[in-house]
C-alpha cells in the first residue's frame, strides 16, 4: 500500500519575505502621517505668518497640478510618436495624473488668501494705477473661475489619455494654452508689474524635467517591489539621456529669461531679478542653478551614470529639490516683500503634503491589476 504525502500550500503571511500589499499597507500609514504633519504645519504657519503659509500653499498646489501635467504630457508625445522604449514604465505615467483633483482642490482653497497673496485681491486695488486696465482680467471671481475650468479641462481630457488611450493630440493643444495661462495667472500675476514673455517656456521646462524624474524614480522602485518587472538598462540609460538633456534644456531657458530682462532693462521686469541677486537671495539663486543644471551635468556626463540606478535615484532626488527651490524663488520674493527668504514650519508642511498626497494618489494606480500576495523580490 503505497503512502501519499501532501506538500502544503506556503502561507504568505508567515514566510517573512513582505508582499506588496505588506508595502503598501505601512507605506499608506506613512503618507497619511505625512499629510496630517503637513497640513498641521501649513496651518501653524498661517497663523504665524500669513504671507508665508499661503505661498507655501500655492507653490504645493502648483508643484502637485505640474508632477500630473508632467505625466500627461510624457504619456502624449509618446503616443503621438509611436515611441516603443518607454512601454515597460507607462504605469508610472499613468499614475502621475491622478495628483491633478487634488491641486485643484488646493488651488481653489487659495480663494480665501487671494488678498494676501495677489495685489489685484485688494479692496484698494482699484487706486493702484498699476493695475489700471487689468483688474477686469485680475478679479477674484474671474481668476477662480479660470482655476475650475483650467482644472476641469486637464482632468477631463487626462482621463481620456491614460484610461482610453485617446486624445492624445488634442491634450498637447489644450495643455499648450492653459498651462501658459496658468504661469501667468498664479505665478506673474503675484506682482502685476512684473512681465516676462518667455515665463511659460521656462514653467514648461521645470515642469517637463520634473516630470522626466518623477518617471525614472517611479520606474526604479517599481521594478524592485516587482510592479515593472521589464525595466531594464535600457529604459534606465533612455531617462538618463531625458534627465541631461532637459536638464540642459531648461539651464538654456533659464539663461534666455535673464538675458532677455538683463539686456532690455526695463524696470517693470529687472525688480525681481534685481532682488535675487543681493542680500540673503542671491545664494539661493546659484544654488537653483546648481540644483538643476550644475550637479546634474556633472553627474549625468558619462554613458555609464546614465544606467546606474544609484547615480539616476541620487540626480532625480536633486531635481525635485531643484524644482521646489525654482518655484519657490518665483513665489515667495513677491509674497514676502523682498524679506529674506526663510525656511521653517510652512516650508517643510508643504514639502511633507506634497509627499504624503503623492503617495496616496498615485499607489492605488501602480497596484492596478497587480497581485497583493505577490513577494516583494529579494536583492533588489
Amino acid at each position: 500500500m503505497s503512502e501519499t504525502f501532501t506538500v502544503p500550500a506556503r502561507d504568505l503571511t508567515k514566510s517573512g519575505i513582505p508582499t506588496l500589499a505588506d508595502i503598501g499597507e505601512r507605506l499608506r500609514g506613512g503618507a497619511w502621517a505625512f499629510v496630517v504633519l503637513g497640513a498641521g504645519l501649513l496651518g501653524l504657519g498661517l497663523v504665524l505668518q500669513a504671507e508665508r503659509g499661503w505661498g507655501n500653499l500655492l507653490l504645493t498646489a502648483f508643484n502637485l497640478a505640474c508632477v500630473g501635467l508632467g505625466g500627461l504630457f510624457l504619456l502624449a508625445i509618446q503616443s503621438i510618436t509611436g515611441a516603443r522604449w518607454s512601454d515597460p514604465i507607462l504605469k508610472a505615467h499613468r499614475a502621475m495624473p491622478a495628483l491633478l483633483p487634488v491641486a485643484g482642490a488646493l488651488m481653489l482653497l487659495l480663494a480665501f488668501g487671494a488678498t494676501t497673496l495677489y495685489p489685484w485681491a485688494r479692496p484698494d486695488a482699484a487706486s493702484h494705477e498699476a493695475l489700471h486696465g487689468r483688474l477686469g482680467w485680475l478679479n477674484p471671481p474671474f481668476f477662480f473661475g479660470r482655476v475650475a475650468l483650467i482644472f476641469m479641462a486637464w482632468i477631463w481630457v487626462g482621463r481620456r489619455l491614460t484610461q482610453q488611450g485617446k486624445g492624445a493630440a488634442p491634450f498637447i493643444l489644450v495643455f499648450g494654452l492653459t498651462f501658459s495661462l496658468a504661469n501667468f495667472d498664479w505665478l506673474m500675476s503675484l506682482e502685476p508689474v512684473w512681465s516676462s514673455t518667455i515665463l511659460a517656456i521656462y514653467g514648461f521646462s521645470g515642469m517637463f524635467l520634473q516630470g522626466i524624474a518623477i518617471v525614472t524614480i517611479s520606474a526604479i522602485v517599481l521594478r524592485r517591489v516587482g510592479l515593472l518587472p521589464a525595466v531594464s538598462k535600457a529604459q534606465n540609460h533612455d531617462l538618463g539621456k531625458l534627465l541631461f538633456a532637459f536638464s540642459c534644456f531648461w539651464a538654456y531657458i533659464f539663461l534666455s529669461q535673464f538675458l532677455l530682462i538683463w539686456y532690455a532693462n526695463l524696470p517693470e521686469e529687472t525688480g525681481p531679478m534685481r532682488l535675487l541677486l543681493q542680500g540673503r537671495w542671491m545664494p539661493l539663486f546659484y544654488l537653483n542653478l546648481v540644483l538643476n543644471f550644475g550637479l546634474p551635468f556633472v553627474l549625468l556626463l558619462g554613458r555609464k551614470a546614465k544606467t546606474s540606478e544609484t547615480v539616476l535615484l541620487a540626480t532625480c532626488a536633486i531635481l525635485l529639490a531643484g524644482r521646489w527651490l525654482d518655484l519657490y524663488l518665483q513665489i515667495m520674493p513677491p509674497v514676502l516683500h523682498g524679506l529674506v527668504p526663510v525656511f521653517g514650519v510652512a516650508e517643510l508642511g508643504g514639502i511633507l503634503l506634497q509627499l504624503g498626497l503623492g503617495h496616496l494618489a498615485c499607489w492605488p494606480v501602480f497596484m492596478k491589476d497587480a497581485n497583493p500576495a505577490q513577494e516583494l523580490p529579494q536583492g533588489g
